[in-house]
């Protein structure tokens, strides 16, 4: 049974919006919320081992969105993830993060670790992530202040796939460093704010 006093206080609010969203409109706030569980409100992560994506270039992270939903990147979760927007919501996705604030971790390196690995990016990873991994473009994200566990990670997975690492650079000068050298250059990174 309808109650008849209910029926047009509901009709005047669903044709006044109350209540309800219009039909394709996904905010950017919206679409990238759906990105805290992993990633942290806004974008700053607080898990070691999911990379914070706060402040990171526009380009790049549109980029490697794109891979996953492609398949191009290898992932657990994020390519069925990624399969879910447009190109657009992606884009949208990729902005609101890079307009946030970088948030590197707060914790303490050891210096042996770290002097290693600064050796390490001297030799093979200024070149494309200059200034100790604080410089970003489309292709190299912002590593300075990053999570050491998710950089360790990041790092095995392109030695492993080598040259079809993306880009295919990164293969290239990791594919002979061994698990000490990656914790090595993780923590250097990690160190850096």
């Amino acid at each position: 049974m309808i109650d008849r006093l209910r029926l047009p206080l509901a009709a005047t609010l669903l044709l006044a919006g109350i209540g309800a969203q219009a039909d394709g409109v996904r905010t950017a706030p919206m679409l990238a919320n759906t990105c805290a569980g992993c990633h942290g409100t806004n974008g700053a992560s607080a898990g070691e081992y999911m990379p914070s994506v706060a402040g990171m270039d526009k380009g790049y992270l549109y980029s490697v969105m794109s891979d996953y939903k492609s398949g191009l990147r290898p992932s657990t979760i994020m390519g069925r993830i990624m399969k879910g927007y447009t190109e657009e919501e992606i884009w949208a996705i990729a902005g609101f993060f890079a307009d946030q604030p970088w948030a590197s971790t707060d914790r303490p390196a050891k210096a042996k670790l770290v002097a290693q690995g600064q050796e390490i990016h001297d030799k093979l990873c200024e070149s494309c992530h200059d200034d100790g991994g604080r410089e970003q473009d489309d292709e190299s994200p912002r590593l300075a202040g990053q999570w050491a566990g998710y950089t360790r990670y990041a790092l095995a997975v392109c030695r492993s796939l080598g040259e079809r690492c993306r880009p295919s650079k990164m293969g290239r000068r990791v594919k002979d460093l061994s698990d000490e050298e990656i914790r090595a250059l993780a923590s250097f990174y990690e160190s850096e704010k």
